[in-house]
C-alpha cells in the first residue's frame, strides 16, 4: 500500500502519543492467560487461569484474544514494545499448542465449539447460530484477523502456520456446505472475513483463500449498493461495515468493479447521509432511516465505536492506490472527534456508545471487568494512529494528517520530522532529514475545512505551491535541514445534520465543539465491577432545558483561546468534544429558525412535547429489549424458534410461527406489568404471553402512534433479582405480529 507502514512511523507528541500510551498501559494491565482460557477449555486442555467475566464468558469467549493480538501486533511494530512482544509470542504459541491438541486445524473459544461445527457441517438452519454461541463467525474473525496481523507486522512464523491450519480446516468443512446454506449463515454478524481470507491470499499467495473471500460476500448485500440503492435503513451497522471493507479489498484483488462501485457507494452513503460531525453513525447499534435523526438525538446509545473503527479501515482500502483528501478529511474527523473523545485520557478506558442526546454522558470500559466488542477495536485503535499519517506515492511523500511524528522513508533516504500542536491550532513544521541531497516530490493535504490554501515556506522564505487534487505540491531538490512550515487557518461553523432537522453541531477547524455540563463520579462513569453496564443508563435530561442556539450560529474565539457560542441563555462556553471526560455533555444543539422569541419559544414548545410523550412511557421503564436487534436480543438471553426478523420504517422487529423469549431484569421489584409492542397490520395475528412458565390472559391494551401494544400484570415471582422469563407464544398454525420490544414497567400512577 502507498500508504507508510506504521512500523516507520513514530508518534512523538500531541494528542495521538497520548492515546498510543494510555492503550499501551491498558494491554499491559491484561493478562494473556485469562484471555486464552477459552481455547484451552474448548480444545480440552486445563486453562493456566480463569476465563475473564463479562462477554468473554457470554457466548463471545475468545473474542477478546483477537483484539489482543492485532493490538499488541501494532503496539510492538510502532513502539517496540517488547513486553508486549513477549506476551504477542506466548500468546500465539498457547493457541498453538490447543490447536494441535485438538487435531483438526480448529482453534477457537466459541462455547461447545466441536457441537457447533458439526452442526453446521450437517446443515445450517435459521437457528444454528445464537444463545450462548451468540456470533460465532464474528468471534472468530478476531482470531483469523489477529493471527494475520501477527505474521505480517511482526514476522510470526507459528501465526501463520496457525492461520493456514485454521483456513484449512474451514475450507474443508465449507466445501459440503451448499450455497443456499452459505447465504443463510451470511445472515448473521460474520464479521469482515471476506476481507480477512483476501488479507490471508496476500499472506500465502494461495487462490483458494481468494475463493473464499468471495463466498464470504453476500451478493444479496453488494448487489443494491453496487446499484447505488442505499438499503440499509434498520440494518446492523457494524454487521454490514466489515463487509463493506471486505468488498474494497476483495475488489482490489479480483477487478470486480460491481464489489468496487458497491464499496464506494456504502461509503459515500454513510459518510454523507448517515453520519453526525463527529464521524459516528447508527442508534442502538442500527442504522436509523435517513430522513429522521429524531432517535440520533433522544436515544442514550448512540454513535457505536466500532463502527467508526471499521469506517476508518474501509476509507483505507478505497484509498489505498490513490490519495483521495475527501476520504482523508473523514479519516481524520473520525481519527479527532469520535476515536479520541472514545479513550479516557488517564486510565485508558474505551466506549461503546457515545451519545448524541444533550445533557447525557458516556460509560468507560476497565481492563479487568469490560470485554465489549469495542474494547477490543478500541484497543486497535490508539495502537495504529501512525498508520494513516503519511503516503509514498513512487517518489511523491505526502503529509495527510496533522500530528507531532516521524516518518523513516528509507525509499529515499528520508526521516521527516513533523511539529505540531495540531488540533489545537493549524501551525506545521516539517523538518527533512536526508542521507544526501535530492529532488522529489512533496504534496500536503489541504483540508475541507480550512479557511483558505495556507501560504508555504521553505526555510523561513515564502515559496509558491502548486495546488493538485487537494494536495499542496513543492517539486523542488531538497537539502539536510531543510523546513517547510504552513498554517492550516482555523475558524469556526455550524453543521446542521444530514436530515436538515433543527439540530446542529459547531465547530472549530477539524474539533467538533461541546458544552461541558456537570461532573460525574468515577463509579458512575466507569464500569469497574463485573458484568458493569456499557450503557450510560443513568437519568436522562429533558430536552427542554437544553440551550437553543440561532440556526446562523457560528462559535468564536476569545483572546484566552476558549470558545464561546450564543444561545437563548446566554454566551455558553465550548471545548474540543475529544477533551471532555468525567462529565455530561451537550454535543448537538437545538436550533431556533429565528432569532425571535417566538422562534425560540416555540422550538422549546416542540422539545417539551417530546419529552412528555417519552416521560408517558421511559419514566415507568425498569428494563427493556429491542427485539430483532442484535446486541440487545443477545443481552437479554433472547432464545426462539421458527422465528423472522426485519425493519419497517426503521423499526427493528421479530415475529415467530413457535415461541420466542426473553428475560428481563427487575432489581428492585417494582415492576407491575410487561408491556409488548409491534407493527399492526390488516392480518388479525394474535400472541399469548407467558411469564416465567405461565400463561397470562389479564391485559389492557392501545396504539401509540404507529405501535399497537398491550400490557399483561406482573404475577409475583420469588426469583433473586426479579428476573423474569416472557415467551411469546403464537397462535396454532399462524404467525405472531412482527413484536419491536418488551418493557418491565412500573404502576401507571408511579
Amino acid at each position: 500500500m502507498p500508504y507508510i507502514p506504521v512500523s516507520q512511523v513514530t508518534l512523538t507528541g500531541g494528542p495521538l502519543l497520548q492515546a498510543q500510551e494510555a492503550d499501551r498501559a491498558y494491554l499491559h494491565a491484561l493478562e494473556p492467560d485469562r484471555l486464552l482460557a477459552p481455547f484451552l477449555r474448548e480444545a480440552g486442555l486445563p486453562p493456566r487461569a480463569p476465563s475473564y467475566d463479562d462477554w468473554e464468558r457470554r457466548g463471545l469467549d475468545g473474542h477478546t484474544a483477537g483484539h489482543y493480538l492485532s493490538a499488541c501486533s501494532l503496539m510492538v511494530a510502532s513502539t517496540g514494545d517488547e513486553v508486549l512482544a513477549s506476551r504477542l509470542a506466548y500468546t500465539v504459541a498457547e493457541l498453538s499448542r490447543a490447536q494441535a491438541h485438538l487435531g483438526t486445524g480448529y482453534v477457537g473459544g466459541i462455547p461447545r465449539s466441536a457441537e457447533l461445527w458439526e452442526e453446521v457441517a450437517e446443515g445450517i438452519t435459521a437457528s444454528t447460530f445464537g444463545g450462548d454461541r451468540w456470533v460465532p463467525w464474528y468471534n472468530l474473525h478476531k482470531l483469523y484477523a489477529g493471527l494475520i496481523d501477527a505474521a505480517c507486522l511482526t514476522g510470526n512464523e507459528a501465526a501463520r502456520d496457525v492461520v493456514v491450519r485454521l483456513a484449512d480446516w474451514w475450507e474443508a468443512l465449507a466445501s459440503g456446505i451448499d450455497e443456499e446454506h452459505f447465504q443463510l449463515m451470511l445472515e448473521t454478524e460474520i464479521g469482515g472475513m471476506n476481507e480477512a481470507y483476501v488479507d490471508l491470499f496476500d499472506l500465502t499467495g494461495d487462490p483458494r483463500h481468494l475463493a473464499m473471500a468471495a463466498r464470504f460476500t453476500g451478493a444479496a448485500l453488494s448487489g443494491p449498493l453496487s446499484r447505488s440503492s442505499d438499503e440499509l435503513t434498520g440494518l446492523h451497522a457494524n454487521t454490514r461495515i466489515p463487509q463493506f471493507v471486505g468488498f474494497a479489498a476483495l475488489a482490489a484483488r479480483n477487478g470486480d468493479p460491481a464489489l468496487g462501485r458497491a464499496a464506494r457507494f456504502a461509503w459515500q452513503t454513510i459518510v454523507t447521509r448517515r453520519s453526525v460531525a463527529i464521524g459516528g453513525n447508527s442508534v442502538r447499534e442500527h442504522f436509523h432511516a435517513v430522513d429522521d435523526f429524531t432517535p440520533m438525538t433522544e436515544d442514550r446509545e448512540g454513535p457505536e465505536t466500532c463502527n467508526s473503527y471499521n469506517l476508518i479501515k474501509l476509507a483505507r482500502r478505497l484509498s489505498a492506490d490513490a490519495a483521495d483528501p475527501d476520504v482523508t478529511d473523514m479519516i481524520e474527523r473520525i481519527l479527532f472527534n469520535h476515536l479520541l473523545s472514545a479513550q479516557h485520557p488517564g486510565h485508558g478506558g474505551l466506549v461503546y456508545f457515545t451519545s448524541m442526546r444533550p445533557d447525557h454522558y458516556r460509560v468507560y470500559s476497565a481492563p479487568q471487568h469490560s470485554f465489549w466488542c469495542c474494547v477490543g477495536t478500541g484497543l486497535e485503535s490508539h495502537a495504529k494512529h501512525g498508520e494513516s499519517l503519511y503516503r509514498l506515492d513512487g517518489e511523491a511523500v505526502s503529509v495527510e494528517l496533522f500530528a507531532s511524528s516521524t516518518a523513516r522513508v528509507p525509499e529515499l533516504g528520508l526521516t521527516l520530522e513533523q511539529e505540531t500542536a495540531f488540533p489545537v491550532d493549524g501551525e506545521v513544521a516539517l523538518t527533512f532529514r536526508l542521507e544526501r541531497g535530492r529532488r522529489f516530490p512533496v504534496r500536503i493535504r489541504v483540508p475541507g475545512w480550512t479557511a483558505s490554501v495556507p501560504l508555504v515556506r521553505v526555510n523561513g522564505t515564502d515559496v509558491e505551491a502548486t495546488v493538485d487534487g487537494g494536495h499542496l505540491v513543492l517539486d523542488r531538490g531538497w537539502e539536510d535541514g531543510d523546513v517547510v512550515s504552513f498554517e492550516l487557518g482555523m475558524t469556526g461553523r455550524s453543521e446542521p445534520f444530514p436530515d436538515g432537522s433543527d439540530w446542529t453541531a459547531l465547530l472549530w477547524g477539524p474539533s467538533v465543539l461541546a458544552a461541558r455540563g456537570s461532573a460525574l463520579e468515577a463509579e458512575t462513569v466507569v464500569a469497574d465491577r463485573p458484568h458493569a453496564a456499557h450503557t450510560a443508563v443513568g437519568p436522562l435530561t429533558p430536552l427542554a432545558t437544553a440551550p437553543i442556539v440561532p440556526r446562523s450560529s457560528v462559535p468564536r474565539r476569545d483572546a484566552d483561546g476558549a470558545f464561546w457560542v450564543d444561545s437563548d441563555r446566554g454566551p455558553i462556553r465550548l471545548e474540543p468534544f475529544a477533551g471532555l471526560h468525567d462529565a455530561r455533555y451537550t454535543v448537538s444543539f437545538p436550533v431556533a429558525s429565528g432569532t425571535d422569541q417566538r422562534s425560540v419559544d416555540e422550538r422549546r414548545a416542540r422539545l417539551a412535547d417530546r419529552d412528555r410523550i417519552a416521560a408517558t412511557l421511559d419514566g415507568r421503564t425498569v428494563d427493556r429489549v429491542a427485539l430483532g436487534e442484535q446486541q440487545p436480543e443477545a443481552d437479554h438471553g433472547f432464545r426462539g424458534a421458527s422465528t423472522r426478523s426485519g425493519a419497517a420504517g426503521g423499526v427493528r422487529w421479530r415475529s415467530t410461527s413457535d415461541r420466542m423469549s426473553v428475560t428481563l431484569v427487575d432489581p428492585h421489584l417494582l415492576a407491575r406489568v410487561v408491556r409488548v409492542s409491534w407493527l399492526p397490520d390488516d392480518d388479525a395475528r394474535g400472541f399469548a404471553i407467558e411469564i416465567d412458565g405461565l400463561v397470562t390472559e389479564e391485559q389492557f391494551g392501545g396504539r401509540d402512534g404507529e405501535l399497537a401494544w398491550v400490557e399483561v400484570p406482573l404475577p409475583p415471582t420469588t426469583a433473586g433479582w426479579g428476573v423474569r422469563r416472557f415467551t411469546i407464544l403464537a397462535p396454532s398454525g399462524q404467525e405472531t405480529p412482527r413484536v419491536t420490544e418488551l418493557r418491565v414497567l412500573t404502576a401507571s400512577d408511579a
